[in-house]
Order: C-alpha cells, then structure tokens, then sequence
C-alpha cells in the first residue's frame, strides 16, 4: 500500500499534467527520485525536521517542474506531435538519470525513518511508521487537489482548461499559466512522494525508469487524466506487486505490472475511470 501510494502520487501528477496539455509525461517518476536524493542532501546539511523537509523539497520542485514547462515542454508542444513530444519527456526522463549518476554517483541512498520507533505492530502485523507519512501525504495531496478543483475559482478555471482549452482560451483563460500552474503541483506531489519514500528504500540513478514505467501504468491502468483513476490504479498496481513479490522473484512482479495493464487495455482501453474522447474531424 505504501508503495502503491507513490505510484498513485505518480500517476496523479501524470494525469493533472495530461488533462491540462495532452503531454504524457514519462519523466515524472525520474522527478520522483530526483527529489528523494534533494531531501537526502538537505537533511544531511540543514538537519531539519520531516515536516520542514516535506515542505522546502515541495516547493522546490513545484518550481522545477515549472522550469522544466517553460524551458522543454512548452516550446516542443509547439513544433511535435504527441508521439514525439513521449520521446522527448523519455529523453528528459533520461537526462535526470544521468544527472543523479553525475552528481550522486552509483551508490545508493536513504534517510532515516521520520518517527521513532520504526516500526508498530497493528493486529499482529509490524508496520513501518513512516508508511503512515506515506499515507497522509497521499491523502493530503488528494484533499488538496480536490479542494481546488471543486471549490475555488482557480479549480473552475483549471476544469473548463481540461475540458475544452480552446473555448477556455476564447473565454478570456490563460490556458499557458494555467498548465504551468497543473506542472508546479505535478512537481509538488512528486517531491513530497519521494521524500517520504526514501526512508524505505534505496534510490540511485538507476531507479527512475522503475518509477516512472510503473507511475505511467497505474496512470493507464486508472485512466489517463481521471485523478480517482489515479489514485485506484497506483494503490491497486502496489498491492498486486507487494502481493507477488512475496511469493516470486522481483522481475515476475514486474512482468505482473505489464500484463495487468495489457488485460485492463483489452476489457476497458479508456482505463477503470477514463473516459473515451470523441475525434472530430
């Protein structure tokens, strides 16, 4: 579930990014471990406590992201069709990759827990407490993003955006802030992800491409630009591999992830909570 709970962070970024400018942003699972591997640096040089890291690490790729809109993704949606514009967010998934390698090497990294003790024991099963930090942000992140959506101004405009930007953009919106505003929480949600995970794990240059294949399926798997698809398909896809990671090797876990969003392609191509858009020609 905590695992899952990342991947649904993931997703839920892909989608918000997805509904606000049509890009398939593969490289917001590389953001992911970036983060992780920027709260490890800051926690070793500012000591700070686990709320204060959540927050300045949110903040910081919340404007990164925004960077990365302006510089990269802004500029290429003018001039590339949507399967170059996959290729391109590949590209910069793995131009994060060989930056962690340049600046943090090849050996792994992780933080202590957030809270001690550990580990609780809850009807006789022991659990990791910084699950618990995995858990609320999720669930603040979810809170947050509905409470702007469905009840302020600023989510009205960001709904009709994802609805229809041309006739938003007629209406007086100004459809380019608004998706920089979408990619600035995309980025948010992705730092406090990994910032919560990496106490749990170990994170190096090499990890991005499991984070982000398996954010994209559960994006996929839910629907693309559903945020309860999201949610569903990341807490479903981390369940279903904690599951058989269990019993079988890592890799049959992985080819598990695969064929899950091969069979929810065949029965429902739009995913669990996507809908089928229309093609006007």
């Amino acid at each position: 579930m905590a695992v899952g709970s990342v991947y649904a962070l993931i997703a839920l970024g892909m989608s918000l990014i997805y509904s606000m400018s049509r890009v398939i942003n593969l490289a917001q699972g590389a953001f992911v471990v970036l983060a992780a591997l920027t709260a490890v640096s800051l926690k070793n040089a500012l000591g700070v406590n686990p709320v204060l890291l959540l927050i300045m690490t949110a903040i910081i790729f919340a404007v990164v992201l925004a960077v990365v809109d302006q510089v990269v993704i802004r500029p290429a949606t003018k001039r590339a069709t949507p399967e170059r514009m996959l290729l391109i967010t590949v590209g910069l998934l793995q131009a994060v990759g060989g930056f962690l390698l340049i600046v943090y090497g090849n050996l792994p990294y992780t933080l202590k827990a957030f809270s001690q003790p550990s580990s609780v024991t809850l009807l006789g099963v022991r659990v990791a407490t910084q699950d618990f930090w995995i858990f609320g942000v999720l669930l603040l992140s979810v809170l947050a993003l509905w409470f702007l959506l469905q009840r302020t101004g600023l989510g009205l405009t960001m709904r009709a955006t994802a609805q229809d930007p041309r006739a938003a953009a007629l209406m007086g919106v100004n459809v380019d802030r608004v998706r920089l505003m979408a990619f600035s929480m995309a980025g948010a949600m992705a730092a406090m992800a990994g910032a919560a995970i990496v106490p749990l794990t170990f994170l190096q240059y090499d990890t991005v491409v499991p984070y982000a294949v398996n954010g994209f399926i559960a994006a996929v798997i839910g629907g693309l630009g559903s945020a309860t698809g999201a949610l569903a398909g990341g807490l479903l896809l981390g369940v279903l591999e904690g599951v058989f990671s269990r019993y079988t090797p890592a890799s049959t876990a992985e080819v598990l992830a695969i064929g899950v969003l091969i069979v929810v392609l065949l029965v429902r191509p739009a995913g669990l909570r996507g809908k089928v858009e229309e093609v006007r020609r």
